[in-house]
C-alpha cells in the first residue's frame, strides 16, 4: 500500500515455500509457523499430519501466551503434552514467523555438559578422598615414625648433624659431657670429645672421626662406621657406641653421629669373654691331657699286644715243646689280662664321668676279703721277686653292710700300683685295722698300703688325681698304665664316705692310707654251698650263639662243644631270630646274644625272639654279651626281654654259674 492510495497485491503459493525450504536446517521434530498480523496461519513446517484449520488452535495458544506474557515467552506445551521451547520474530508489516523446538533438543548439549561435569567432578571428588585418606594415613605413618624416633632417641646419649664440606655442625641431642651449644664448629666439638676419651683411644678416636676420613668414608661408600670406646663420666669410664652414618635423605655433604651407653652390654660381653677364655683353656688342658692319655694308652696297649703276638708266633714255632708252649700260653693269658684291665678302668672312667655307677649294697666278711686280697697280690710279689707283708688286724668272723666291688677295686688299684712301681727285691707291706668305735651299727677300717718303690714328686702329687696325669718324670721304670687308677680310687672313695691320703718321696717310696665307712651285719648261720657248677654238667644242651666277630664265635664255640654243649651259631640278629624261628620248639636251651651287631642288634634280635607266636620264645633264657658293662648297656638288655647279661671276654665258670641258675635240670 502506497501513500498516493494505491495498493500492491501479490500472489503467495505457500505450497511453493516448500520447495524454496526444502534444504531448511529446523532441528529434528521442530514446527515452524508464518501467521499474518492476526495470527493466521500462512504458512507451516511440522511433521504431523494435520490441516492448518486443526493447526490454528495450537498457534492461538502460543499467541495467547505471547500477549500475556510480552516477549518472555519460554516454553509451550505440544499436541502430546511435551515441553517446546517457543522462538518468534515480528516483522515491520506484522508478519510473525514462529518456531517450536522440543526440549530434549535444547537441552541435549546441555545434559552432555552435566553429564561430564558430573563425572569431571566425581572424579575430582574420589581424588580428593584418595588424597584426604594418603594424607590421613602418612599422618598416621608419621606419627608411628616420631614415636618410634622418640623411643630410639632415649637410648642415644648424644646425636649431631654434620657437615664435614663446612665444618659446620647441629646438635640434635645430647646428654653426654662435652659441648651443649646447638651448633658450632666440628673440629671443636671433637677436640672437646677427646678430651674424654680414655687416654688408650684418643689417637685413634680423633683419626677415625676427622673431617679428613670423614670424606674418605664417604668416597668409598662406606655409610655406616663406628665403635666402641671408654668415655668419662665424672670421675669414671663407661662403654659408649659411637657411629657414623650417611643416607640419601640427608644432604650430600652430611652425616649423622650417634652416641649410645652400653656400659651394660659391654660388661656382659667382658664376662663372657672371659668365661669363653677359661673354657678354651680348660679345653686345651684337657686336649693336652687327653692327648698325653692317648699316647699313653697306644704305647700300653701295644705293649701287651705285641706280647700276645709274638709269643703266639714263638708258640707256632715250639708247638712240639708242650712245656715251652704252656709257658708262652700262660704268658698270653697275662698280657691278655693287662689288655683287659686297661679296658675296664678306660670304662670306668667313663662311667664315673656320666655318674653312671651303681652303689650296690652287699653283705661280706671284711677279713675274708682283705685275706683274699692278700694272698693274690702276695703271690704276685713273689713271682716279680718282690717282699710282700700283710698285717690283717680284723676279727675274722665279722660280717658288714656296703659296697664290696668299689672296696675290692680300690685295694686292687693300689695295691697294683705298688708291686707294679716297686723294683725287684723291694718290698710292699698291707696293713688292714679295724678302728675303734662308739657308733652301734657302723665301724671304720683302715688301710694302709706301703712300698719302697720309685715314689712321686711333690708336683705330681698335686694332680695325682686328675684324669690321663702320669708322672713321666726321668728315672720312673716305663710300666703299663693309663693314668685313671688313682682317679677311679678317688671318686670310689669319696662315693663310699671314706677318705684317702697319700704321701711319698722320689726314690724312696709312697705311702697310702685309705679309712672307709661299713654297716656292721649280725651273722647269719650260712647253709652249705652246693659244688661248684661246671660246663660239663650240662652237656647235650643247645646253645644259640649270635656273634658277628669270627674269632670270638670260634673261642666260645670251641669252649662249649669241647664240654659236650651243641653250638648253633648266628652271624648277625636277623640270623639269630631265623635259626630260632625255624628250630624245634623247645630244642635251643639259652642264647648268648651279642649287643652290637648288623641287620639286627642284640636287643632287637631279643624283642623279636620274644615276640615269636610260640611257648618257648617266651621262656628261653637269653644273655647279652658286651664290651660295656655301664647301666645304660645292661638297662636295654633287660628292657628287651634278656634274663642277664655277661661281660667279653667270656669267663666260663661265669657262664656255668648262670647255666645252672637259669636252667632247669
Amino acid at each position: 500500500r502506497f501513500g498516493d492510495g494505491n495498493v500492491l497485491a501479490l500472489n503467495l503459493y505457500p505450497e511453493r515455500l516448500n520447495g524454496l525450504l526444502a534444504d531448511n536446517q529446523l532441528p529434528r521434530n521442530s514446527y515452524y509457523y508464518l501467521c499474518d498480523p492476526s495470527g493466521n496461519i500462512m504458512f507451516t513446517i511440522n511433521d504431523r499430519n494435520l490441516s492448518i484449520e486443526e493447526q490454528q488452535p495450537y498457534v492461538d495458544k502460543i499467541f495467547k501466551e505471547i500477549r500475556n506474557s510480552g516477549s518472555d515467552v519460554s516454553y509451550i506445551t505440544d499436541y502430546d503434552g511435551n515441553k517446546r521451547g517457543v522462538y518468534y520474530k515480528v516483522s515491520e508489516k506484522g508478519w510473525i514467523s514462529i518456531v517450536t523446538i522440543p526440549y530434549d533438543f535444547l537441552l541435549g548439549d546441555y545434559e552432555e555438559l552435566m553429564h561430564w561435569f558430573s563425572l569431571t567432578l566425581a572424579v575430582f571428588l574420589l581424588l580428593a578422598a584418595g588424597l584426604a585418606l594418603r594424607e590421613h594415613m602418612l599422618n598416621r605413618e608419621l606419627q608411628s615414625i616420631n614415636e618410634v624416633i622418640r623411643v630410639m632417641s632415649k637410648s642415644f646419649l648424644a646425636v649431631f648433624r654434620v657437615n664435614y664440606v663446612t665444618g659446620r655442625y647441629y646438635m640434635l641431642k645430647s646428654t653426654s659431657p662435652g659441648p651443649q651449644e646447638p651448633e658450632g664448629d666440628y673440629d671443636e666439638l671433637l677436640q672437646e670429645m677427646i678430651k674424654n676419651v680414655e687416654p688408650e683411644a684418643t689417637d685413634e678416636f680423633a683419626a677415625s672421626f676427622a673431617r679428613e676420613h670423614i670424606k674418605e668414608l664417604v668416597e668409598r661408600r662406606i655409610n655406616d662406621f663406628g665403635g666402641e670406646f671408654r668415655y668419662r663420666f665424672g670421675k669414671e669410664y663407661r662403654w659408649l657406641n659411637v657411629r657414623l652414618m650417611r643416607d640419601d635423605l640427608l644432604n650430600e655433604d652430611e652425616a649423622v653421629f650417634f652416641f649410645r651407653e652400653v656400659e651394660a652390654e659391654k660388661q656382659k660381653e667382658l664376662e663372657h669373654l672371659q668365661l669363653t677364655e677359661q673354657a678354651l683353656q680348660v679345653a686345651r688342658e684337657n686336649a693336652k691331657s687327653r692327648n698325653m692319655f692317648f699316647s699313653a694308652l697306644s704305647h700300653d696297649m701295644r705293649a701287651p699286644l705285641n706280647g700276645i703276638i709274638g709269643m703266639a708266633e714263638l708258640a707256632d714255632l715250639h708247638k712240639d715243646d708242650c712245656g715251652q708252649v704252656k709257658e708262652y700260653i700262660r704268658k698270653i693269658r697275662t698280657a691278655g689280662q693287662q689288655l683287659l684291665t686297661l679296658i675296664n678302668d678306660i670304662l670306668e672312667m667313663a662311667r664315673l664321668d656320666n655318674g653312671k655307677v651303681e652303689h650296690v649294697q652287699e653283705t661280706f666278711m671284711i677279713a675274708k676279703v682283705a685275706q683274699d686280697t692278700s694272698d693274690i697280690f702276695a703271690a704276685q710279689a713273689e713271682l716279680e721277686q718282690k717282699f710282700f707283708d700283710s698285717q690283717l688286724m680284723l676279727h675274722e668272723d665279722e660280717m658288714v653292710s656296703g659296697d664290696l666291688q668299689g672296696l675290692q677295686q680300690i685295694l686292687n688299684n693300689i695295691l697294683s700300683n705298688a708291686i707294679k712301681y716297686t723294683k725287684a727285691h723291694g718290698k710292699i707291706s698291707f696293713l688292714a685295722r679295724r678302728e675303734p668305735s662308739n657308733e652301734r651299727n657302723r665301724v671304720h677300717y683302715t688301710f694302709v698300703i706301703k712300698d719302697t718303690g720309685c715314689g712321686m714328686s711333690a708336683k705330681f702329687l698335686e694332680k695325682i688325681y686328675k684324669p690321663f696325669e702320669r708322672d713321666s718324670r726321668f728315672g720312673v721304670p716305663r710300666v703299663t698304665g693309663t693314668g685313671l687308677g688313682m682317679t677311679i680310687v678317688k671318686s670310689l672313695v669319696e662315693r663310699m664316705d671314706g677318705s684317702i691320703h697319700i704321701s711319698s718321696r722320689v726314690d724312696e717310696g709312697t705311702c697310702v692310707i685309705i679309712s672307709l665307712p661299713f654297716n656292721i651285719v649280725k651273722k647269719v648261720e650260712s647253709k652249705p654251698q652246693d659244688a661248684m657248677p661246671k660246663l660239663e654238667d650240662f652237656a647235650g644242651c643247645r646253645i644259640l650263639v649270635a656273634e658277628d666277630n669270627n674269632i670270638n664265635m670260634e673261642i666260645i664255640s670251641e669252649l662249649l662243644t669241647m664240654n659236650g654243649l651243641e653250638v648253633l651259631p648266628a652271624s648277625n640278629g636277623k640270623e639269630a631270630v631265623n635259626l630260632f624261628e625255624s628250630s624245634e620248639e623247645g630244642s635251643i636251651s639259652m642264647v648268648l646274644m651279642d649287643m652290637q651287631m648288623p641287620e639286627m642288634d642284640g636287643c632287637e634280635a631279643a624283642e623279636a625272639i620274644r615276640a615269636l607266636p610260640r611257648e618257648d620264645a617266651r621262656k628261653v633264657p637269653i644273655l647279652a654279651l658286651t664290651g660295656n658293662s655301664g647301666s645304660d648297656d645292661v638297662e636295654r638288655a633287660m628292657a628287651a626281654g634278656m634274663n642277664d647279661f655277661m661281660v667279653k671276654p667270656v669267663q666260663m665258670k661265669l657262664l656255668a654259674q648262670m647255666m645252672n641258675a637259669y636252667l632247669q635240670h
